[in-house]
């Protein structure tokens, strides 16, 4: 009796089997495509740019930050989260009134930026950034 039912029942579970062979087959090649396309997700550069200041600063604190980029702007905003991001657990700040500063702009307005008397430059970064420490009066 067993016997006559599993040979019923199989061609059953071989038609529904042979049913998920096109959705299958759809499945492998939208994954084969997601494979080839595979790349870094967006903005992952800024990351690693903004990595380089790591060495320079301490492993905690407040770190101020000067932008030629007028307050509240999208620049403004996308500078700062990616720099607060890539440099957590330290605490962007804006302005320049902690220890450490990152002027970020062109190279030509960092003076307009902080104050040079009360700064000395760290280190200046070919994306257009700099890190400056205050000065012991």
């Amino acid at each position: 009796m067993r016997r006559a039912l599993t040979i019923l029942t199989l061609p059953i579970l071989l038609l529904s089997a042979w049913d998920c062979v096109p959705k299958a087959r759809a499945a492998l090649r939208l994954w084969s495509r997601l494979r080839q396309r595979h790349g870094d997700a967006p903005d992952t550069g800024w990351d690693a740019i903004y990595r380089q200041l790591t060495p320079y600063l301490p492993a905690r604190g407040r770190i101020g930050l000067v932008q030629a980029a007028a307050p509240d702007s999208p620049i403004w905003a996308r500078q700062y989260y990616y720099l607060q991001y890539s440099l957590a657990p330290r605490v962007i700040v804006p302005g320049a009134r902690e220890e450490f500063v990152v002027a970020y702009g062109p190279p030509a307005a960092w003076p307009s930026l902080i104050d040079p008397s009360s700064f000395s430059l760290v280190r200046s970064f070919e994306d257009g950034f700099a890190l400056y420490r205050r000065t012991a009066r």
